[in-house]
């Protein structure tokens, strides 16, 4: 990130930085903290916990080792070097890492299409028989779940490619089929 980066200079870098941007928040009081403004709820953090996480690597013998697990949830946390990643520098960070990752991972989402299952804590004590509605209500609210049955209810349309629509639809105007 920035390596002789102190908590103090990093959140002045943030503050620099985002200082005009909706969800990046600068508290009052604190001088090296920073929140941000997420879609459920604000998260404050401690920029000095923040840099020593993010100076965290992994010995890339490490990595290759991990990677050669014959258990397929271990090899797949940690996927295999690059060579040129292993070239260019010794260093890895967590977050150089996770940014890396972050992007193969909205490549391959954006080359799905992906369905979703939503997961609704009843309460937040995780004991059965007790449903706390402000709770659940709150989850779904933020989870886009309420906003999804709003646009259903009204009508509006799914995403439908036009040689799909053509195939479903055509036949009530043949014309149309006749076009193609």
């Amino acid at each position: 990130m920035f390596p002789k980066s102190t908590p103090d200079t990093f959140s002045q870098k943030l503050y620099q930085t985002f200082q005009t941007h909706r969800r990046f928040i600068k508290p009052k009081l604190a001088r090296s903290d920073f929140i941000i403004a997420h879609y459920a709820g604000e998260v404050h953090y401690q920029s000095d916990q923040f840099l020593d996480k993010n100076k965290d690597y992994i010995v890339p013998e490490h990595q290759d080792l991990l990677s050669a697990s014959k258990c397929s949830f271990v090899a797949g946390l940690f996927p295999p070097l690059h060579q040129d990643a292993t070239k260019h520098s010794k260093f890895s960070s967590i977050g150089s890492r996770f940014k890396v990752q972050l992007q193969q991972l909205m490549e391959t989402l954006n080359s799905t299409q992906p369905h979703y299952i939503r997961c609704v804590k009843p309460n937040n004590l995780l004991k059965p028989a007790v449903f706390e509605n402000v709770n659940v209500i709150h989850q779904l609210r933020y989870g886009g779940v309420l906003e999804a049955i709003r646009i259903s209810c009204a009508g509006y349309p799914t995403n439908k490619n036009f040689t799909d629509f053509i195939n479903r639809f055509g036949l009530l105007d043949p014309e149309v089929l006749r076009l193609k």
